[in-house]
């Protein structure tokens, strides 16, 4: 990697930006803020590409911010304006990083991971509700179950507190085939029609026990939860495949932000992840590429031959953005998934909500560059459809910003059975107490037809593309007003 090319891209990009500021026509905006939007996305693509410390690329910053304070109609005391003194401020809280720094996989890896796909229904004197328990899976810090819960059809959603199922899984008990008792606990959520987070299991039992009898809030009998994983012969086991790839880190942050422009639910709005700092109209969430692509070629990471930048051109081109100002041709040999992804958006296909429900699968993917992800289901609901992912050696979505790419997902594909494929994004993240996991939800645009037997994830890293094929088992959100029952 070429530190010192993307060190003087960097200069010149704040030169620019001075001068735009401070012409006769110039920026007003970015004079009064004394912040550039344009250098820190382009100082974020280089820092998530090994190219440059954001510690460094923030000093670089810092020049640009006292330059525009100090030409500020103005001037506060000292000189400087309240918008300069607060970017400077905040510009000091990021430190230099060593380049070698990696964020290595937790070292206690999920030790047991099952498919349960069991509705456990409940009814008090005060309440009725029903939990639906997806995925066993067990580390040293503890044993939970991803599960997902609906309010009734006669229940309110209530923003502030998850339905009821979820309140009275704190009333669950369990006896496993050992004759050892424990109890449950509920947390992370709650969702806005639905809720989706984890049970966990205490104390944290063997790894050696066969199943679990659950007991209802009403005293009575509840089903029994068997934690058998299917054998590797099994027809239900995942087929995974490991294939050396040669992507450099460049490529796999344009593909990454083609990714995004494709997963937009509408066409005002995109998340726009490293090609810019806030989200805004399809436009502005262009404005920069050009930037950054230049950026990253200058750092070496990401050859002159490379076809990516025309093809995110052509994607541009195809979803009607403009302003990116890439200089490269666009191309029209896209990729297969982008043009599956475009085809689905020229049919106009609205984004409706899924069936209520959910689908079975867990397996844990191999580690791939540093990243350790593990499949835990995914469920339907009146937002999306949602993958369920436990991840480790890698940074949340939303704080990825100083993290390494080394230390971010792999970009993930699903194609289904009519080779359609899938993109999915992170929407949301939530730390595991006791533990450098996260459980992760990744929106699935578009959602996979209810029914769907089976997907194939695609991970791609810099240095392998991992492929799963995952049965899936599906089951509906059927609320009724039974005891706790076997589903």
């Amino acid at each position: 990697m070429n530190r010192e090319g993307a060190e003087t891209y960097l200069r010149r990009l704040a030169e620019a930006e001075l001068r735009r500021a401070t012409t006769a026509s110039g920026d007003s905006g970015l004079l009064d803020e004394c912040y550039s939007a344009r250098l820190e996305s382009v100082a974020l693509a280089l820092h998530a590409t090994h190219a440059f410390d954001m510690g460094a690329a923030n000093e670089i910053q810092a020049e640009l911010v006292l330059a525009l304070g100090l030409r500020q109609p103005r001037p506060g005391p000292g000189g400087l304006t309240p918008n300069a003194r607060a970017q400077l401020a905040r510009l000091t809280e990021v430190p230099r990083s060593p380049p070698s720094r990696r964020r290595p996989p937790s070292p206690r890896a999920p030790e047991r991971v099952v498919p349960v796909g069991r509705v456990i229904r409940f009814r008090t004197d005060d309440a009725a509700g029903e939990l639906h328990l997806l995925t066993y899976v067990q580390t040293a810090a503890g044993a939970r179950f991803t599960a997902v819960s609906y309010w009734g059809p006669d229940q309110a959603p209530d923003w502030h507190r998850p339905p009821p199922g979820v309140l009275l899984a704190d009333r669950l008990t369990a006896v496993d085939d050992q004759g050892t008792s424990y109890r449950f606990s509920a947390g992370i959520g709650p969702g806005r029609t639905e809720w989706s987070g984890l049970v966990t299991l205490e104390p944290n039992p063997p790894r050696t026990i066969r199943w679990l009898d659950l007991g209802a809030p009403s005293g009575e009998p509840g089903p029994r939860i068997v934690l058998t994983p299917p054998s590797a012969e099994s027809a239900r086991a995942p087929r995974i495949t490991v294939t050396p790839a040669a992507v450099s880190p460049g490529e796999l942050l344009l593909a990454d932000i083609a990714a995004g422009f494709l997963a937009l639910a509408s066409p005002e709005q995109v998340p726009l992840h490293p090609s810019a700092a806030h989200a805004g109209p399809l436009g502005q969430a262009a404005d920069g590429l050009a930037d950054i692509v230049a950026a990253l070629k200058a750092a070496g990471a990401v050859s002159p031959s490379s076809r990516l930048p025309g093809q995110l051109a052509g994607l541009c081109a195809h979803l009607g953005i403009g302003g990116h100002g890439i200089t490269a041709r666009p191309a029209g040999d896209l990729p297969e998934p982008w043009l599956s992804l475009l085809d689905y958006r020229r049919r106009g296909t609205p984004e409706r909500a899924p069936v209520p429900g959910w689908a079975v699968t867990a397996t844990g993917l191999p580690d791939l560059d540093g990243a350790r992800v593990t499949v835990l289901g995914l469920h339907n609901g009146t937002h999306g459809q949602f993958l369920h992912l436990l991840a480790s050696g890698v940074t949340s979505e939303y704080t990825w910003r100083y993290g390494w790419i080394a230390d971010r997902l792999p970009v993930l594909w699903l194609r289904d059975r009519d080779d359609r494929w899938h993109t999915a994004r992170p929407a949301r993240t939530a730390p595991l107490r006791n533990s450098d996991d996260f459980l992760l939800w990744l929106r699935v645009v578009p959602p996979l037809d209810h029914g769907t037997p089976q997907t194939d994830l695609v991970a791609t890293g810099l240095s392998a593309e991992v492929r799963a094929r995952l049965p899936l088992t599906w089951s509906e959100s059927r609320p009724s007003a039974g005891p706790a029952a076997r589903s």
